[in-house]
């Protein structure tokens, strides 16, 4: 019965992952189309592409985004995500890798 139980647990551990992991959203997609990406990928953060260029990953939007923008009455099936992480996340740097940290 353990084994069972443990084996189901890390299926569900690893589609979980796979799903969070794999969840992306266009700057230019409604943030409706977030949450519901958010809802059903069990994760609180979906990470940004740029989708006019070569979708390459710029912020981050969460649910802190979405539910600011509902608390200030915004409707979600008309702000574009691009609208909501401007203002709350930095992008990710863009390093070379002559430009990156050491370790």
């Amino acid at each position: 019965m353990t084994t069972i139980a443990a084996s189901t647990r890390s299926r569900r551990r690893a589609a979980m992952t796979t799903a969070a992991a794999s969840t992306t959203v266009d700057q230019f997609d409604h943030a409706a189309a977030a949450t519901y990406l958010m809802k059903h990928a069990g994760t609180t953060a979906l990470a940004v592409l740029d989708g006019q260029r070569s979708d390459q990953p710029i912020g981050w939007i969460t649910e802190t985004d979405i539910a600011e923008a509902m608390a200030q009455g915004k409707d979600l099936n008309e702000i574009r995500i691009r609208d909501l992480i401007a203002h709350g996340h930095a992008p990710y740097a863009r390093l070379s890798a002559s430009q990156a940290p050491s370790c």
